[in-house]
């Protein structure tokens, strides 16, 4: 009777749970003027070369309904992008990898954010 409903409890555990993941790569970011919804590729005066690479990553949680963990992501993303490369201005082919998850009481939103540095040359 227990093994039963302890089988039927997972089963409902395994409905109630939701997972998706979203791959966007871009090949060339400018960090002071990044907006993920109305991203333009940028057209730089100068050559933009990659020179190292850095990475980010961070996830949002979410109790019920006391916060909005898929919201609190998309605001921080700017900052993130301008963190990266500290040095340089733009981003050269920046991988995000977005994971949102959720069950009955609990849902974590997340972003990974691989990406080369971004090196200006004078175009000669």
């Amino acid at each position: 009777m227990v093994k039963n409903l302890d089988m039927k409890i997972f089963i409902l555990l395994v409905l109630a749970c939701g997972c998706t993941q979203k791959y966007v790569d871009y090949d060339l970011i400018r960090k002071a003027d990044f907006n993920k919804e109305t991203y333009e590729r940028p057209v730089p005066a100068t050559q933009v070369l990659a020179q190292g690479k850095d990475e980010l990553s961070e996830c949002f949680g979410q109790w019920l309904f006391f916060s909005n963990a898929e919201k609190q992501k998309e605001q921080r993303i700017p900052e993130f992008v301008r963190a990266l490369c500290p040095r340089e201005d733009y981003l050269v082919n920046a991988k995000f990898t977005e994971t949102w998850w959720t069950t009955v009481i609990f849902t974590q939103s997340c972003v990974d954010i691989k990406t080369l540095c971004g090196d200006t040359r004078k175009i000669k």
